[in-house]
Order: structure tokens, then C-alpha cells, then sequence
């Protein structure tokens, strides 16, 4: 049988499969079956890239009537010309990225992750040498079969840190700076009037991303599971449109619960050195959000952050089995190491979480970093309730999930060694 009339024979497969009554079938076949049809996409669409590659190369749109390959890719596709071309891009751009290529097929793959990885390696800097350009390649493209595509974009941002960190770190501070300039002058926000039938007064905005982590960890410390003595049952954004009220009602910030065990504050990684004006290298919130060298010394000047330092003097995290609740020291400590839930996948941020022992209280377990983990409320009943192991591994909690011991793969920028 020809490739052509192989895959008439599998389309034809796929299309009895999808007759079937699916509603038959267990939960465990259909986790089955979703994953064994994941696999074959990502089959087909390391094969449909290469092919486009190829038509692009011969010009194959010429056969078939259409005014170029952008025209035929969006027609036979069904998809705009932007998509189309897009597809076109991210094909011919694989043709010279064979490492990401080659991992297009695996286990946690997709296009969108070839096309954050790909986009990186359009953006590296001219001077470096191909055996440079090829170790950034290969980590990329270990980490995109691994990563979230979110934490994977955060990791392609400093796609230079495996070869060069220091350079990672100008590379990005000078970024980030460029942005927060651009973002300080598009800052705006407006007031509509009451509305007839019910009163209501509409309102809006747009602000940059540190301003918008430091409303996030406010009205989270009021909306979080963690904060509610009991269960609130309200839709999520009526909860979080009555923080906003009591947040204007009640100035000053510090007057804000509890976020998590931890002051209503954002907290934001940095090293001391940075913050004594020494070194620029950028600074990271809770949320995940990078922030300059220059607005994080700024910051740090008000009450708006808590800066955790590192390398820097610090309060006592060890309190043995003196207690048997985490303090707030050791909260900010535990989520600048999991930065949210540790369980794989998950991404919970610090505020909804339960720090957990690792060895259980009951059993004599301490209450320190070294054995206490980060879960949200799902996570944190699921570990107990299935029993779940957890280790650690180069000071990272790793959990035995169906005989594998796996982590949660959040982006952490790599450590420079001192000198």
C-alpha cells in the first residue's frame, strides 16, 4: 500500500472510531483513547509541516489552481491566510531547527510549543556560533516536552541562559526595561455612567503587568479558598468585583487580610545584589511576571512589595516541631521554591495553596522547608487520600504518580555561579 492510500486506510479507521458510542466506554479507555488520538495529531502534524516545507520548496500550489501556497494552505485547511501563514512559517522555520523537528512527535509536543521555540531561535543574538546556537536549540527542545506552553514562553524569553547567563540576564533586563517605559504610557483607565436599570457604573482599564500582579495578590488574599472560613459558593468574579469595592472603601493597602498566610503584600524574588544597585538582573512576582532591575530598586522603596532576598539576610525558617503550622516566613520561602501547587502540572499560584508536610505531623514530621511542599486544596486532599509519596530532588519536591516519579516543570531561571 502507497502513503496516500495508508493514510485513506487510517482516516477511514479514525472515522469507525468515532462512530461508536463513546458514552460506552470507561473513564479509563477514554483517558485511553484521548491519549492514543493525541499521539497520532501529533504524528500528523509533524507530517503536514514537513510536507508544506516540501510543496513550499516545489511551489506544489501551482498544481492545484491556487494563486500561491499561503491561498491553497488556507483553502484546503479551512483556516485564514494569517493561519495559513503562520503554518508556512513555523514549517520552513523546522526545516532549520532539525532538533526541534525531531521532538515535534513526542509526548507533551505541539505546534505551538515548536513555534515558541522556533521563534526564539529567529531572536538569538547574530554572534553567536553554531555549536552555541545548537546547545540552545537542545534545551529548548527538551524543556518544550516538558513544560507548560506558558512556562515554556517564559523559558525561550532567556533562551541564551544555558550557554551564557549573565548575558541572559542584560538581554533580558534591557527588555524589560524597553517595555515598562512603553507600558508606563499606555496605562489608562475610565468611568462610564450609572446605568438606567440597575444602577450599575461601568469601568475599565489597562495597566502594566507589575501594577496588575499587586491588584491580583489584593483581591486575591479576599478570594482565594484559603481566606474563606467557609465555603463561598458565589461565581468567582462576583467574589472577586466585591474584593475590588472593599479594596477603594477601605484604604490603606496594609488594613487587606491574609493572602495565602502571607500579608496581603506581592512578593518578588530578587537578589541582593541587585537590589544594592550592584548587578541588573531581573526580578520575578509571585505570579510569575518579570520585572527590571530599575522598578524593582523603586519598588522596593515603598510598601507596595516584599522583596524576598536572596542571599540576603533573612527571618528563621527552621522551627523544628515547635509548630505544627508553617509560619509566613516559611510560606515566602516555600512559594519561591514552587512558585504556586508543586503537583505536576498544576498551576495554582501561592495564594491558593496549603503548605503540606511532606512527613506527616502525626508521624513526627517537622515543620521546615526541607519536607514541606505547596498544594492547592484539590492537591493537597488528593496526596492524602491516594497516599502519594514525595521526595525531593536538588531541593525539588517530586511525587510517585502510578510508579513514576514526577515534578512540576515551572520555569526557573537558571542560577549563575559565583565567581
Amino acid at each position: 500500500m502507497d502513503v496516500v492510500g495508508g493514510l485513506q486506510s487510517g482516516r477511514r479507521f479514525l472515522a469507525d472510531a468515532r462512530a461508536r458510542d463513546l458514552n460506552a466506554l470507561s473513564p479509563e479507555q477514554l483517558a485511553a483513547e484521548a491519549a492514543a488520538v493525541l499521539a497520532l495529531r501529533r504524528e500528523a502534524d509533524a507530517l503536514h509541516l514537513a510536507l508544506l516545507a516540501a510543496a513550499d520548496r516545489k511551489d506544489a500550489h501551482t498544481t492545484t489552481g491556487a494563486p500561491s501556497m499561503v491561498a491553497m494552505v488556507a483553502t484546503e485547511g479551512g483556516v485564514t491566510r494569517g493561519e495559513a501563514s503562520k503554518q508556512l512559517r513555523l514549517a520552513n522555520r523546522l526545516e532549520q531547527a532539525p532538533r526541534v523537528k525531531d521532538a515535534l512527535a513526542r509526548p507533551g509536543m505541539s505546534t505551538q510549543k515548536a513555534a515558541i521555540v522556533t521563534d526564539a531561535l529567529e531572536t538569538l543574538p547574530p554572534d553567536l556560533s553554531h555549536e552555541q546556537r545548537d546547545l540552545v536549540e537542545a534545551d529548548l527542545a527538551r524543556a518544550a516536552q516538558e513544560m507548560s506552553a506558558e512556562q515554556l514562553r517564559r523559558k525561550a524569553r532567556r533562551a541564551v541562559e544555558t550557554i551564557d547567563p549573565d548575558r541572559a540576564d542584560r538581554i533580558e533586563n534591557d527588555r524589560l526595561t524597553r517595555d515598562e517605559a512603553t507600558q508606563a504610557r499606555l496605562r489608562e483607565f475610565w468611568i462610564g455612567v450609572p446605568d438606567e436599570e440597575t444602577g450599575m457604573v461601568p469601568f475599565g482599564g489597562k495597566t502594566d503587568p507589575v501594577t496588575a500582579d499587586m491588584l491580583r495578590a489584593v483581591i486575591e488574599s479576599k478570594t482565594s479558598p484559603r481566606s474563606q472560613q467557609s465555603p463561598d459558593r458565589r461565581p468567582v468574579p462576583q467574589r472577586a468585583g466585591e474584593a475590588f469595592a472593599e479594596i477603594v472603601r477601605h484604604l490603606p493597602r496594609d488594613g487587606y487580610g491574609n493572602h495565602g498566610g502571607v500579608a496581603a503584600t506581592l512578593v518578588v524574588t530578587v537578589d541582593e545584589s541587585t537590589l544594592r544597585g550592584q548587578t541588573d538582573r531581573a526580578g520575578i512576582t509571585e505570579f510569575g511576571t518579570a520585572v527590571s532591575a530599575g522598578q524593582l530598586r523603586q519598588l522596593a522603596c515603598n510598601a507596595g512589595i516584599l522583596p524576598a532576598v536572596m542571599d540576603g539576610r533573612s527571618q528563621p525558617l527552621d522551627v523544628g516541631r515547635t509548630k505544627r503550622h508553617h509560619t509566613a516566613a516559611q510560606r515566602i520561602a516555600l512559594a519561591q521554591r514552587d512558585q504556586g501547587c508543586a503537583y505536576p502540572d498544576c498551576d495554582r499560584p501561592p495564594g491558593w495553596t496549603e503548605a503540606h508536610h511532606a512527613i506527616p505531623w502525626s508521624q513526627d514530621g517537622p515543620t521546615n522547608i526541607e519536607t514541606g511542599v505547596l498544594l492547592c486544596s484539590h492537591h493537597h486532599h488528593h496526596v492524602h487520600r491516594a497516599d502519594i509519596a514525595i521526595r525531593f530532588e536538588n531541593g525539588l519536591p517530586e511525587f510517585r504518580i502510578r510508579g513514576r516519579w514526577r515534578r512540576n516543570h515551572r520555569y526557573r531561571p537558571r542560577a549563575r555561579v559565583a565567581a
